[in-house]
This record gives structure tokens, C-alpha cells and sequence, in this order.
């Protein structure tokens, strides 16, 4: 009898080993495996940095290149002349055009409305009963706004077209 409980009391000591040595072996696994995911996500966030950093370069480089093209064609535009292009309605038509509402919020002064066609010019001229104002653009100003609208197109292009490409490579569509 007395070495039936001595076995067993080894076995519960084996046992007891056996379960603490896996406990460790575990939590070494463990601990090696949040290394790896450490150093993984720091691999992963330098080449982000190196991503955005680059993309930022592009984008400068883009906008750079952008504005010169826009200070060449304003160059252009003001040799342009003064002649009449558009007539009242059609200067309406685009100032209408992306305008916010001109409603006032509670407590704020009513707004003027906003005005898409760049620098539209008021010419006056009287009709005998008072004075009519007559809005219209002239070649300058149609110019002027096709080329800043062209410019700003480019600019949130070359930022949106990255961020797509890098939504589409995180997100794939499935």
C-alpha cells in the first residue's frame, strides 16, 4: 500500500512538471508570436511612412507643375481682350451653377450669393427711365475661370487617384 501511494505521488509530481513546462512552452509561443506581430507592424507602418512620404513628393511636384500651367495661362488670358462673350443669362446660368443656398442661418446675416464665373464684370448704361446694370463676362474672365477650374481639378485629382488606389489595395471589391 505504501508504494502505490508513493506512485502516485510521483505521477502527481510528473503530472504536475509536465503541466508547468507546457505552461512555459506556451507562454514562450506566445511571447514570440506578439514579437513577430510587433515587428511586423512596425515593418508595416515604416513602409506607410515611406508610402505617404512619397505620395506627398508626387503630389508637391504635381501642384508645382499645376501652378506654373496656371500663372502660363492667366500670362495668356490677360493678353486676352475685353470683348463681351457671354451675355447676362448665361453668366447666371454658370454662377448658379455649385452655389450654396443663400438662406440665412438663425442669427447670421443674409449672404450675396456665390459666384462661379470669375470676375464677371458689371457695365452700366442708361436707358432713359433710371439706370440698368447688365452683367456679362468677357473672354478674360471666361478664360480665367476655365483655367483656375482645370488647375483645381488637377490638384484634387492627383490627391484622390492615389487614395483610391490605396482604398482598392486595402479594401479589394469582392
Amino acid at each position: 500500500m505504501n508504494t502505490l501511494l508513493i506512485q502516485f505521488a510521483v505521477a502527481v509530481v510528473v503530472f504536475l512538471a509536465g503541466t508547468a513546462t507546457g505552461i512555459k512552452w506556451h507562454a514562450g509561443q506566445d511571447a514570440i508570436a506578439q514579437q513577430q506581430a510587433a515587428k511586423q507592424r512596425d515593418e508595416q507602418a515604416a513602409q506607410q511612412r515611406e508610402a505617404n512620404d512619397k505620395a506627398a513628393f508626387r503630389h508637391a511636384d504635381r501642384l508645382a507643375t499645376v501652378n506654373t500651367q496656371l500663372g502660363d495661362a492667366r500670362e495668356k488670358i490677360a493678353k486676352l481682350s475685353d470683348r463681351r462673350c457671354l451675355d447676362a443669362g448665361a453668366v447666371r446660368v454658370l454662377d448658379a451653377i455649385g452655389s450654396v443656398s443663400n438662406r440665412a442661418d438663425a442669427g447670421d446675416p443674409a449672404r450675396p450669393p456665390a459666384t462661379a464665373a470669375a470676375d464677371t464684370s458689371e457695365r452700366a448704361s442708361d436707358t432713359g427711365t433710371g439706370i440698368r446694370v447688365e452683367r456679362f463676362a468677357t473672354e478674360r474672365d471666361v478664360a480665367g475661370a476655365i483655367a483656375l477650374c482645370r488647375a483645381k481639378y488637377a490638384e484634387v485629382s492627383a490627391q484622390l487617384i492615389p487614395y483610391l488606389d490605396r482604398e482598392d489595395r486595402l479594401f479589394p471589391p469582392k
